[in-house]
């Protein structure tokens, strides 16, 4: 089973998410803010990462940078998911490393489709 690490710090949508991804069979561990899932990903290891942009104490673009210079977690492919919609916010987000971008409200099922492309190029089940 894949494991998904989802960083989003609105408690509401950070447990609908985590269980939607828990039905469609992912293991699925969640954190509030950049650090603490900096602090999950390298003692999780998870073969994705799901990251919320606009957060408080770490914001996303800055722990995705943290994220790529650590060799334990710099090839862990990242989704940045934002309500932030501006091509300038998505540049950035890629940018910062992030292997694609969703703007919320999230299409349940284009990203269902990209975490499993993901997994795939990557050999993960």
């Amino acid at each position: 089973m894949s494991k998904l690490l989802y960083i989003e710090d609105h408690p509401a949508q950070r447990d609908i998410m985590a269980q939607m991804l828990e039905l469609s069979g992912y293991e699925v561990a969640v954190a509030s803010d950049g650090i603490e899932g900096l602090e999950r990903a390298r003692s999780w290891f998870p073969d994705l990462i799901l990251m919320d942009l606009r957060m408080p104490r770490m914001d996303g673009f800055d722990a995705i940078k943290e994220l790529r210079k650590d060799p334990d977690t710099a090839d862990i492919p990242i989704i940045a998911i934002s309500a932030w919609a501006s091509a300038k916010h998505k540049e950035r987000a890629m940018d910062a490393g992030a292997d694609e971008h969703f703007t919320k409200p999230v299409d349940l099922a284009r990203l269902l489709e990209t975490i499993n492309r993901f997994l795939e190029s990557q050999g993960s089940s």
